[in-house]
């Protein structure tokens, strides 16, 4: 993870452009990331001033992303622009934030594997599926024909059994 830190003690004032390769060794050193997979390039752009630094990520590329209704794996594309504030400080107390780290004087190099992953991680959507996510890529038909076989339907001759205990809540709801 090494190859993830920006050395910036040397650098002078101004932007500076660093660019960083993500693929399948970056993921496997994080054990439980919803990422596995991917093949991603982040560019950062870093603006050094005297006692701060602005980092600007743009990372684009594509994710191994598995489908939550069929359980297939797809690529999904992804582009992911954040930006990030570095300040220097004195003491040792001051607290970071989502948006602004905070170095000690004496650091000479910010590493940002862990932001890298928090990006990409936090940027994969909460229902993924292969219509919406993938590029002209639907769901497995055979495993969607597997899972509406094995799903309960009401069929037209049942029933619906209900508690009677039930029943008799229904009738005081309404007044």
């Amino acid at each position: 993870m090494k190859q993830y830190r920006i050395p910036f003690t040397g650098l002078s004032l101004g932007a500076h452009d660093f660019e960083f390769n993500i693929d399948k060794a970056f993921f496997d050193c994080y054990d439980y990331s919803i990422v596995k997979d991917g093949s991603l390039r982040a560019g950062v752009e870093l603006l050094k001033q005297e006692n701060m630094m602005i980092a600007q990520f743009h990372i684009t590329g594509t994710i191994m992303l598995t489908c939550d209704v069929c359980l297939s794996s797809f690529p999904a594309n992804t582009d992911i622009t954040e930006r990030l504030i570095v300040k220097f400080t004195d003491e040792g107390v001051a607290e970071s934030t989502e948006e602004i780290v905070v170095l000690a004087k004496h650091e000479h190099e910010l590493d940002i594997a862990g932001l890298l992953y928090e990006y990409i991680n936090v940027a994969v959507p909460h229902y993924i599926k292969c219509s919406e996510q993938g590029s002209n890529i639907t769901c497995d038909e055979a495993v969607l024909a597997k899972l509406n076989d094995l799903s309960p339907s009401p069929q037209g001759g049942e029933e619906k059994q209900t508690d009677p205990r039930w029943d008799a809540l229904k009738k005081i709801k309404y007044n």
